[in-house]
């Protein structure tokens, strides 16, 4: 409100400077010598009274144009007063109910750019809600540099040319080796082979390995040693506090096409199936659910046998090849063992489900992948 008083204070002054030029160039003008006032004749006098009705006319013109510019100015001090208070009633009825008139135009579609709700626009303390999106701003200032990843966890890379990146150069890690390509997988182990299927890929081959078959304690699952092991600091000499590990062999001694394997150590590989990484053993199975799947190997269902002087075991897939370590032949006394698995069944309805399940048949597996 101060800014236009001054403005009009300023109008008004200016106005008296002007009126008051123009009243003394009339007074000068009206300064005529007294000895020369009786020689004017009648043409000169309607000539002067004519010039004199020019400048009133123009004092005139000039108070109601500074009239007209204070009148502006008071209306639209009015105005804009009135329009605020307005706007303030009509956002505060809007913060309430928010609701269902489009004002955006009937041509606005809910969701594109410009319209992007079917609620008009509603302002809440000075700052418009739901209003259409305003042209892009210039960018932001850069933020502060992240922090470092831990062990690299959180990169695969590491940047070591700064040709058309913009990017600071920084030095590969000790024993990196490039970026590490997608050959990620499921792995498994082979039992009963020294080799991996062609769509797999080999880690290592090594021989089965486990508790003694009849030993209290140390391990129930099978391991696939490599056939090069490492140590740290060994201590020669048999503990008395410690688990024992052994060889498994194969016993199948009752078998019309399997008992030339008994007493063999039993073969193994790790394997990895590039790019599938899931991994199942179906027992009973000797294929894949469906075609979405990819065979591995099959084989029989093996574990330690049913004996009282034998200890339980893992059950495990063995191929059906049952590929052994080259001269192992041996003795139970200092192995641990792998046989069959057979189904059992009754009528009475203990053990497996008879039907499907046949008393005494050998179980069946299979390895896949996806």
């Amino acid at each position: 409100m101060m800014l236009p008083l001054i403005y009009i204070v300023c109008l008004w002054l200016q106005f008296h400077a002007t009126l008051s030029a123009v009243v003394d160039s009339t007074a000068s003008d009206k300064d005529i010598p007294t000895n020369t006032v009786e020689n004017l004749t009648l043409q000169d006098v309607i000539l002067e009274l004519s010039n004199l009705q020019e400048r009133l006319r123009a004092i005139e013109e000039a108070q109601e144009i500074l009239r007209s510019k204070v009148d502006n100015l008071l209306n639209d001090e009015h105005i804009t007063t009135n329009q605020k208070r307005a706007n303030r009633e009509t956002h505060e009825d809007l913060r309430t109910i928010p609701n269902s008139q489009n004002i955006l135009g009937e041509d606005c579609t809910p969701g594109t750019i410009g319209c992007p709700v079917s609620v008009r626009p509603y302002s809440v303390g000075g700052s418009c809600i739901l209003c259409p999106a305003g042209p892009r701003g210039y960018p932001g200032p850069p933020g502060p540099p992240g922090r470092d990843g831990r062990d690299g966890r959180d990169s695969l890379a590491v940047v070591t040319s700064t040709e058309n990146t913009g990017l600071p150069h920084q030095p590969p890690r000790p024993g990196y080796h490039g970026v590490p390509s997608n050959t990620s997988g499921s792995v498994y182990v082979r039992w009963g082979h020294n080799e991996c299927p062609s769509h797999s890929t080999l880690i290592y081959a090594g021989s089965a390995a486990g508790a003694h078959y009849n030993a209290q304690g140390n391990g129930a699952n099978q391991l696939c040693l490599p056939d090069d092991p490492d140590y740290n600091d060994p201590v020669a000499g048999v503990g008395a506090s410690r688990a024992f590990l052994y060889s498994i062999e194969y016993q199948i001694d009752d078998h019309p096409t399997l008992a030339s394997r008994s007493w063999l150590d039993v073969a193994c590989a790790v394997c990895k199936a590039p790019s599938r990484f899931g991994q199942l053993m179906i027992p009973g199975k000797h294929g894949c659910p469906s075609a979405e799947w990819t065979l591995e190997y099959s084989g029989y269902l093996m574990a330690e046998r049913n004996h009282v002087n034998h200890r339980r075991s893992m059950y495990i897939c063995v191929d059906q090849e049952m590929q052994s370590v080259e001269r192992t032949h041996g003795s139970a006394n200092t192995r641990g063992l792998l046989d069959l698995v057979e189904g059992r069944c009754t009528t009475s309805g203990g053990g497996l489900r008879c039907g499907p399940y046949i008393d005494g048949y050998e179980i069946t597996c299979a390895v896949c992948t996806q």
